[in-house]
């Protein structure tokens, strides 16, 4: 990816904000918060078993969200090991702190950070993780430096982004939407953030070692998605957290609407059986170390 000039940093940067910490976002977030820990558990699984975690270590996950993974990581280097969850805004992570406090967690605490200026010290972190938030970084070279100085020497960090645009999780939902929007979209600005940059083999790999990463690895892995209510209440969940697809939602006539989601509803059948909804969603996993 060519370097970006300041200018359009900034506007993905005010955009990123904008989108998630909408109010309308966080209050869905907030909403569906069980359902998407059930459907996407494989992501945290993948992550707690790439970051190598162990009791006593100090651990940094970015773009932490409601929590996930950073809870499960807490509860992994217990008693002794901590947690600092960072995200945007504070909306998304004021309910994390209310499932932490929940579960009885001691060992993690909340910040508000960008991952291009992380306000550590330098060499503090043993781990650093991040679940589905590394695609959304607008300046990804400055924010994966930055992880790098605030790992230790030795520390790992390990990442989950979202695999192949051309999977179940994207065409049964905001693909279909995408093609009754009433003109097509501009093309995706190749310097900008996507859901999905990703899913390109080999480019969270050469990420990692441009910024300086040693032991990079790169592995696509499909898990299983899966929903266990009804297909009109996944749907009615997409319209709601998909913070960069809801505008284009808005673009669309009732009966344009309508018509989308009878499509989406007729995709996604073909993933239900008799008792819940299974996507198998592809999601690339990258690690590196600090030298």
């Amino acid at each position: 990816m060519s370097a970006p000039d300041p200018s359009k940093i900034q506007e993905f940067r005010e955009r990123l904000r904008q989108e998630w910490t909408d109010e309308k976002t966080v209050a869905a977030w907030r909403k569906w918060h069980a359902q998407i820990a059930a459907f996407t558990r494989g992501a945290t699984e993948a992550i707690l078993e790439a970051a190598h975690l162990s009791p006593g270590m100090r651990v940094l996950d970015l773009a932490c969200g409601v929590g996930d993974p950073a809870l499960s990581i807490a509860q992994e280097v217990a008693p002794s090991g901590r947690v600092t969850a960072t995200d945007l805004g504070p909306g998304m992570m004021s309910l994390a702190e209310e499932l932490a406090r929940k579960k009885g967690l001691t060992n993690i605490e909340f910040r508000q950070a960008n991952a291009e200026s992380l306000p550590f010290a330098d060499a503090c972190y043993d781990v650093i993780s991040c679940r589905f938030g590394i695609m959304f970084f607008p300046d990804l070279p400055k924010a994966l430096h930055e992880c790098l100085r605030v790992l230790k020497p030795g520390g790992r960090a390990a990442f989950v982004a979202w695999g192949k645009l051309a999977q179940p999780f994207f065409t049964t939902t905001a693909g279909i939407l995408l093609k009754h929007l009433p003109a097509p979209p501009p093309p995706p600005d190749p310097d900008a953030p996507s859901l999905f940059m990703f899913g390109e083999r080999g480019r969270l790999r050469r990420s990692l070692e441009t910024a300086g990463f040693s032991n990079v690895h790169e592995e696509d892995r499909i898990i299983a998605g899966r929903w266990s209510t009804s297909v009109e209440e996944y749907w009615e969940q997409f319209t709601e957290v998909a913070a960069p697809f809801r505008p284009l939602l808005e673009q669309l006539t009732p009966e344009k609407k309508t018509e989308a989601k009878a499509e989406s509803l007729a995709a996604l059948n073909k993933f239900w059986s008799s008792k819940e909804l299974n996507i198998p969603l592809e999601i690339v996993i990258g690690t590196g170390t600090r030298p």
